[in-house]
C-alpha cells in the first residue's frame, strides 16, 4: 500500500516537475533526497511555516504522514538542512519549474487580464545591510488567481530591466497585460503585441509631453460636454471596508492624440479613470484623484479596458496581500544564498494550491490555519 502511495505521489504534477532541479550537493554524501526537501517544505509552507526551525518542526510532528509519500528512514532533515539546500538551488531553474506546473494547472483565454507588479519583501534584506530587500517583479493571471512566474531585481527602479525578461519567458498571447507607470516604456509595448498580446499601461506625469496632452484634451473636452466627439462612458461603484469607490472611465481614440500613435505600438486609446472614494464612518477625508492609461485594446472594446484597469488595482489584495498576511512573506527573515528567491517562487505555488481548494470557503490564513490542524486537508490541498 506504502509503494503504490509513493509511485502515486511521483506521478503528480506538480512534483513531477521538480525533478529537472539539479541537486546543488556532493553525490554519494546525502542522507537525504532532494524531493523530500522540497515536498516537506510545501507542505510546511501550506500549514503556515514562515521559517527554517518551523519547517523542521513540522516535518517532525508529521513525520508519520510524510512517511506515507516519501522514504524516511533517515529521518527529517535538520533546519541548517533546509536552509543549505534551498540556499544552493538554482533559482532560474527553480522558477521555470513553477512556471512549468503553473502552465499546466492555468489555461490562458483570450483576453485573460495578466497583471505585472513589483513587490519587496520587507524582511528578506540583511540588518546589517549586505543584502538588500528581495524585489520580485510577478505576473498575475486575474482569473485563476496564480502568479504565472516572476523575475528578480536589485530594487523597485530596476523593473524596467526585468519586466522585458519577465515577459519574454511567459506565453502572453491574446491576453491582455497591465501595468503601472514603471512598465510605460514604448520598448515593452513593443514587445507585448510582438508577443501578440495587448497593453493597458498606466500614464503618469514622468511621460511629459503625451500626460500634458491627454489632461488638456480631456479638460478641454469636458468643457465642450464631448460635443460631436467619439467617446466612450462607463461607471462603477465598488463597496467595502467602510468606504464607496466611484469610478468614472472615459474613453478618446488615437485621432486626437495623432502625434503619439507613432510613437506607440498599436495604440488604439487613452482612457482617463476619474475616483472618488467616500469614507463611510467619516473618520478620513473623502480623496478623488484621475488617473490615465493608453492601449492597444480596439475602441469597440472599452468596457474590457475598464475591466483591466479595476483588475490591476486589485493585484494588491489578490496577490500581495495575501503573500504577506496568508503566508507570511514579509515577517520572513530569510536571506542567504538564493534561499528567499526560492521560498517565494515556492509560495506562490502554495498560493495558487490554497486558491484552487474550494471546500473550506475561507481565506487563506484560515486555510492554512486548517491545514496544519488536518491532515486529510493538508493532503486535500496538495492534490495526494
Amino acid at each position: 500500500m506504502e509503494k503504490v502511495t509513493r509511485i502515486s505521489f511521483l506521478d503528480q504534477p506538480l512534483f513531477r516537475v521538480f525533478f529537472d532541479i539539479k541537486d546543488p550537493r556532493v553525490g554519494g554524501r546525502c542522507l537525504h533526497p532532494l524531493i523530500n526537501i522540497i515536498f516537506i517544505t510545501l507542505c510546511a509552507l501550506v500549514s503556515g511555516a514562515d521559517g527554517w526551525q518551523a519547517i523542521e518542526n513540522f516535518g517532525r510532528e508529521r513525520k508519520r504522514w510524510l512517511s506515507q509519500f516519501i522514504n524516511l528512514e533517515n529521518g527529517i532533515p535538520s533546519h541548517l538542512t533546509f536552509m543549505r539546500v534551498l540556499s544552493a538551488i538554482d533559482p532560474i531553474v527553480f522558477e521555470q519549474c513553477v512556471r512549468k506546473w503553473i502552465g499546466e494547472i492555468s489555461q490562458l483565454l483570450d483576453f485573460d487580464i495578466i497583471s505585472v507588479d513589483g513587490k519587496t519583501a520587507c524582511g528578506s534584506g540583511h540588518v546589517n545591510g549586505d543584502k538588500k530587500n528581495m524585489h520580485l517583479i510577478n505576473a498575475y493571471l486575474a482569473r485563476e488567481k496564480v502568479s504565472l512566474g516572476s523575475v528578480r531585481t536589485p530594487d523597485k527602479s530596476n523593473e524596467i530591466k526585468g519586466i522585458p525578461i519577465l515577459l519574454k519567458a511567459l506565453h502572453i498571447a491574446g491576453s491582455i497585460i497591465t501595468m503601472d507607470a514603471m512598465g510605460t516604456q514604448k520598448g515593452i509595448a513593443n514587445l507585448i503585441r510582438i508577443k501578440q498580446a495587448h497593453y493597458v499601461l498606466a500614464l503618469k506625469k514622468n511621460h511629459g509631453k503625451f500626460y500634458r496632452k491627454a489632461e488638456s484634451i480631456f479638460a478641454r473636452a469636458e468643457q465642450l460636454e464631448f460635443k460631436n466627439m467619439v467617446t466612450r462612458d462607463t461607471k462603477t461603484d465598488d463597496y467595502g471596508h467602510q468606504r464607496i469607490e466611484e469610478r468614472e472611465y472615459t474613453i478618446l481614440p488615437t485621432m486626437y492624440f495623432f502625434k503619439f500613435k507613432n510613437d506607440w505600438k498599436d495604440l488604439q486609446a487613452v482612457v482617463r479613470v476619474k475616483s472618488k472614494r467616500i469614507f463611510l464612518d467619516k473618520k478620513k477625508v473623502d480623496e478623488e484623484s484621475t488617473r490615465y492609461y493608453i492601449t492597444s485594446l480596439p475602441f469597440k472594446m472599452h468596457e474590457k479596458m475598464c475591466e483591466a484597469i479595476r483588475t490591476h488595482w486589485s493585484v494588491e489584495n489578490n496577490l500581495h496581500w495575501k503573500l504577506d498576511v496568508g503566508l507570511h512573506e514579509d515577517d520572513c527573515q530569510i536571506y542567504r544564498g538564493f534561499a528567499d528567491q526560492n521560498l517565494a517562487a515556492m509560495r506562490k505555488v502554495v498560493l495558487a494550491l490554497l486558491e484552487k481548494e474550494k471546500t473550506f470557503k475561507h481565506g487563506v490564513k484560515l486555510k492554512t490555519q486548517k491545514a496544519a490542524l488536518s491532515t486529510r486537508y493538508l493532503r486535500k490541498v496538495i492534490n495526494l
